[in-house]
Parts: structure tokens; C-alpha cells; sequence
């Protein structure tokens, strides 16, 4: 029998992004708010992005973007029914399949650019200061009334923090056992806050502790995996499958969120399988 080793990075990634599919149809059941838990998921993603990121050349960053501008482009023409004429509603089109469909590789390629242009600029040690202040600029929103003014997407702010955050973690061999139990603790704390006090500070500190943990003992980060193929699979192909399948067949959101996930894991299996660079840009971004 066949064995391969797992990544829990990546694991961890892929479970989390699956999951979150299922979101609309288990808040209820889980007695939690949806959007919580998608922002903190979102957050693991983006940190795990960015640390990938941070192994990679700009050239292979930039192919990793392929597959954003390829679906995009197919699924708002495909919303069209294919209709190749350039008009203003187009731009509305775009802007919900990239808010809707692809938020989080497109918030991560955004920052991956800003961060260059930040870290060229005051540096790169300067342009983490830049994240912790729109981290604190985010609690300061959240929990008072100090700063006259709010805007729809404040999110970003933490999603910005995670992405500097990450992109500076180096590998380490020995685990932090006094990290790993200060992130137990502050779970912990912020779990019977939510639950009994129904207190929620607008972000979970742990968090980041535990995205930090989880990264920082990821050794082999370079090394392209089952389980990084999964991951991209199911970031970039998934969503054209969920698309298609809604409109080819009559079934619940629940069923269709269902044969896609299956259909997106034999892609994945068989784009793993066969490793052909061009096929891997053109449709996950990775080889």
C-alpha cells in the first residue's frame, strides 16, 4: 500500500476552506454566526497564502494568479450566456464573482503587491507596523466610539495584519509549547466569553497565535503536496463546478455544494497525478 506524508499546513487549509462551503447550511446548527466563523477561517487562509507566498518568486506569485483571471473572465461571460460585448454592467460582473466567488486569493494577490510597494518604500520591518496598526485600528472600530467613522470592508484590516504577519515567519524545528498553551488559554477565554457572557471583541486573539504555531512548524513549505493541490483545487475550480452544476441541475444549494466538493477532490486527485505545468498553472496556480 501506498502511503504519503501530511502536511498539516496544508491540511489544516483545505479542511478549512471545505468547511466553509458548508457555512450557510450549519450556522444554525452549530449556534454560531456565520460570518464569525468565515472571517476567522478567512484569516488562517490568508496567513497560509502569505507564508506561501513568501517561498516563492514573483514570477510563480504571478501564475498563481492565472487561474483567478481565467475563471473570472469564464464565469462572467458565462453569466452573460456568453455575450462578448464589453459594457459597464461587465464591471459589476466582475465585481461580484471576485467579492463573492474569489475574495480571498484576489485580497491576498492585492496585498501581495502592496506589500512590495510598502516594504520598498519604509521597508519591510516597517510595513509589519502598518499591519499591527490596522489591527489595532480594527479593535479601536470595534469596541468604541473613539474613531468617528466605519467602512463595509474594516476586515481587511485584520486580513492585512495576517498577511504581513505570515509572510515573516520563519521555520522553526523546536515547538513552542508556552505559545501553544497561551493560545489554548486565550481560546478558551473568548469561547465562554461568546458563549455565556455573549461577549464577541470583533476578532479572536488566538487566532493568531495558533495560525502562527501551525505555520512557523510547517517545515517543508516549498515541497508541493497532495494536500496544497487539494487546497488550490478547491480555491480555484470549485467554483466554476458550483456554478455550472447550479445551473445544469434542480437540486439544493446543500446537495450541489455536495457533488461539487466530490467532483473538485477527483480533480484535484487527478491534477496531482498527472503533474503537467501547464494544465497545473492553468487551473490551480501551483506546480
Amino acid at each position: 500500500m501506498k502511503s504519503f506524508k501530511i502536511n498539516l499546513m496544508d491540511l489544516i487549509a483545505s479542511i478549512l476552506l471545505v468547511f466553509s462551503f458548508f457555512i450557510p447550511f450549519l450556522a444554525n446548527s452549530l449556534k454560531v454566526n456565520g460570518e464569525v466563523l468565515l472571517m476567522l477561517i478567512n484569516c488562517y487562509l490568508i496567513g497560509y497564502l502569505s507564508y506561501l507566498i513568501s517561498f516563492m518568486e514573483t514570477k510563480k506569485v504571478l501564475l498563481m494568479a492565472i487561474p483567478l483571471i481565467l475563471f473570472s473572465g469564464f464565469l462572467i461571460f458565462f453569466m452573460r450566456d456568453f455575450k462578448f460585448v464589453f459594457e459597464k454592467q461587465r464591471l459589476h460582473d466582475l465585481l461580484y464573482v471576485i467579492t463573492n466567488l474569489y475574495d480571498v486569493i484576489f485580497v491576498v494577490i492585492c496585498f501581495f503587491v502592496i506589500e512590495i510597494v510598502l516594504s520598498r518604500i519604509v521597508g519591510g520591518k516597517a510595513s509589519l507596523g502598518f499591519g499591527v496598526a490596522a489591527l489595532i485600528l480594527y479593535y479601536v472600530m470595534q469596541n468604541s466610539d473613539i474613531i468617528p467613522f466605519d467602512f463595509y470592508y474594516k476586515d481587511l484590516l485584520v486580513y492585512f495584519f495576517f498577511f504581513v504577519m505570515a509572510a515573516r515567519i520563519k521555520p522553526a524545528v523546536k515547538f513552542n509549547n508556552f505559545l501553544l498553551f497561551l493560545g489554548i488559554l486565550f481560546l478558551a477565554g473568548e469561547i465562554y466569553l461568546y458563549i455565556y457572557l455573549n461577549y464577541y471583541p470583533g476578532f479572536y486573539l488566538s487566532t493568531i497565535i495558533l495560525t502562527y504555531l501551525i505555520l512557523k512548524q510547517s517545515l517543508d513549505v516549498e515541497c508541493v503536496n497532495r494536500q496544497r493541490y487539494l487546497f488550490f483545487a478547491y480555491l480555484y475550480p470549485y467554483k466554476v463546478i458550483y456554478v455550472l452544476l447550479k445551473s445544469a441541475i434542480n437540486a439544493s444549494p446543500f446537495v450541489i455544494t455536495i457533488i461539487g466538493v466530490l467532483s473538485t477532490f477527483i480533480i484535484g486527485e487527478f491534477l496531482y497525478k498527472i503533474k503537467v505545468k501547464f494544465l497545473d498553472y492553468l487551473f490551480i496556480g501551483i506546480h
